[in-house]
C-alpha cells in the first residue's frame, strides 16, 4: 500500500514518471489490487503509453467487476457531446475547450489530475479522458459532462466548485 499511496501523491505532484514506477512496483507487491492497477492505467494514459493503459485498467475490471472499463470515444465524438451537454445545461455560457488530460505544469501548479474540467479566464476546460476513465457507456459520459458543465455554471453564479470525481 505505501507504494500505491506514494504513486498517488507523486501523480498530484505532477512528478509523473516518478509516480509511473512507483504504481508499477504497487502492483508487483499487490498484483491483487485493483485500485493499484486502476491507477497505474491512469498513469500510463496520461504518459501516452495508451496499451499499457488499456491492459492495466482490464487487470483492475477483472479485479473488481463493479468498476467497469472507460468508455472511449474519439475527440470528434466528445466534442459531439459537449456542445449536445451545453444544449441541455442553458445556464452555462462562454467558451468551451476540450484538452485530453491536465497538463503537468497544471498539477504541478495543483490542479488534480484527475479533474474534470478547469477554468482558465472565463474559458472552460473539459478534460475527455478523465470523463471517459469515469464513465462505462456513452450514455454515462453524456451525463458526466453535463455534470461537469453543471458544476461549471454554478461556480460561475458563485457556488462551490468541485472540479474531479474519482
Amino acid at each position: 500500500m505505501e507504494a500505491l499511496h506514494r504513486a498517488l501523491q507523486l501523480y498530484r505532484q505532477g512528478r509523473l514518471y516518478e509516480a509511473l514506477e512507483s504504481a508499477q512496483v504497487a502492483c508487483e507487491r499487490s498484483p491483487k489490487n485493483p485500485d493499484a492497477w486502476r491507477l497505474l492505467a491512469r498513469l500510463s494514459r496520461h504518459a501516452g503509453l495508451t496499451a499499457a493503459s488499456d491492459e492495466a485498467f482490464r487487470r483492475a475490471a477483472a479485479l473488481d467487476p463493479g468498476r467497469r472499463l472507460p468508455y472511449r470515444v474519439s475527440p470528434e465524438r466528445f466534442q459531439e457531446l459537449v456542445a449536445d451537454a451545453v444544449a441541455a445545461v442553458p445556464t452555462m455560457t462562454g467558451p468551451i475547450r476540450v484538452r485530453p488530460l491536465p497538463d503537468l505544469e497544471q498539477v504541478q501548479r495543483g490542479l488534480d489530475p484527475g479533474s474534470l474540467w478547469w477554468e482558465n479566464g472565463g474559458t472552460a476546460v473539459l478534460f475527455q479522458v478523465n470523463h471517459e476513465n469515469l464513465s462505462a457507456s456513452e450514455a454515462e459520459l453524456r451525463e458526466r459532462i453535463i455534470g461537469s458543465l453543471e458544476e461549471l455554471a454554478a461556480q460561475r453564479r458563485g457556488r462551490p466548485r468541485s472540479t474531479s470525481a474519482r
